[in-house]
């Protein structure tokens, strides 16, 4: 299985536009795989976690779409021959979509190396974990908000604490079967649940966590849009990093540690060769659209890869 952590770890060290843009180019030119592609099947949540735009009343009313099975084929066919990273659900939750087993066995099919999701959890199942896997799921991702039951159920609103620690349960023992599969925590950091956090390996430390990732709050539309950094906030968050970070070293987890409070992670995102996001909302614009051609005829039609040299020595 390709190591993605590697090449993450690379991304995010290399911070310069002219290397990003070259490489990307050199990738497409060569015809090989370079996009990490994140898909929202359907553009909806059971949770209305207050820093997520889902607790947005106004925002939730935008959100609407539902990706026709029918359409997988295209979509695979249009697009998985570039992805080197499927991630299934980014925007919205995953797992109330019917057809994700769809989605995972033609990305194998299509030979996408490496296939993630990343969910709340609350609805998955022993059965519906089981057929993940089976289909060549490479990695689940959790989003947790807290690890006190009431932090979590108060921050992560309609989810259940009980449901997330059963949901950790059955992937620690699918685990047994799929030895290769990898099970990660996202834990989203604010000023409400930064001390806690000091705590998680004694709530969570009897799962087989892979991957702790940790990331600063940053405002994308929620109800609370920004971490109070006052009072001694750094000091705390300092102390529970530190704890965090060395028991990750003990039980071999790949642990990432959160950016600036302050950086605008869309554009790391949004303005990177390497990344493409997709949803049943319309396409605006001239964006690339698989529903109308193939990401290669896109790119030859406008010039896309030609454009990254050009921007890439503009002054």
């Amino acid at each position: 299985m390709i190591n993605i952590y590697k090449f993450q770890k690379l991304n995010k060290i290399i911070k310069s536009r002219a290397v990003r843009n070259i490489s990307a180019w050199g990738f497409h030119t060569l015809g090989r795989r370079y996009i990490a592609l994140y898909y929202d099947p359907v553009l909806a949540c059971n949770l209305r976690c207050r820093s997520c735009f889902f607790s947005n009343e106004e925002k939730r009313k935008e959100l609407k779409g539902v990706e026709d099975v029918s359409n997988l084929p295209q979509l695979a066919d249009a697009l998985f021959g570039r992805v080197m990273r499927l991630q299934i659900g980014c925007a919205a939750e995953p797992t109330l979509y019917k057809h994700n087993t769809d989605i995972i066995l033609l990305a194998r099919k299509h030979g996408v190396q490496y296939i993630s999701m990343t969910t709340n959890a609350n609805l998955l199942t022993p059965g519906s974990v089981a057929a993940y896997l089976e289909a060549g799921l490479s990695e689940i991702t959790i989003s947790v908000h807290g690890v006190r039951r009431e932090t979590y159920e108060y921050l992560m609103v309609n989810a259940s604490f009980d449901k997330l620690i059963e949901s950790l349960g059955y992937i620690t023992e699918s685990k047994k079967r799929f030895p290769a599969f990898r099970l990660r925590i996202n834990y989203t950091i604010n000023h409400i649940n930064v001390a806690e956090l000091s705590g998680f390996f004694e709530t969570f430390g009897r799962f087989s966590i892979d991957i702790l990732q940790l990331r600063a709050l940053h405002d994308i539309g929620g109800q609370i849009s920004k971490a109070d950094t006052s009072d001694g906030f750094y000091t705390t968050l300092q102390a529970s990093l530190d704890k965090v970070a060395s028991e990750c070293s003990k039980r071999k987890i790949i642990y990432i540690e959160p950016d600036d409070f302050n950086e605008d992670e869309s554009e790391v995102k949004y303005d990177n060769p390497y990344y493409l996001y997709s949803s049943p909302a319309p396409v605006q614009g001239d964006a690339f659209d698989w529903k109308k051609e193939s990401y290669n005829a896109y790119c030859k039609r406008t010039g896309y890869i030609r454009h990254l040299l050009t921007n890439t020595f503009r002054k």
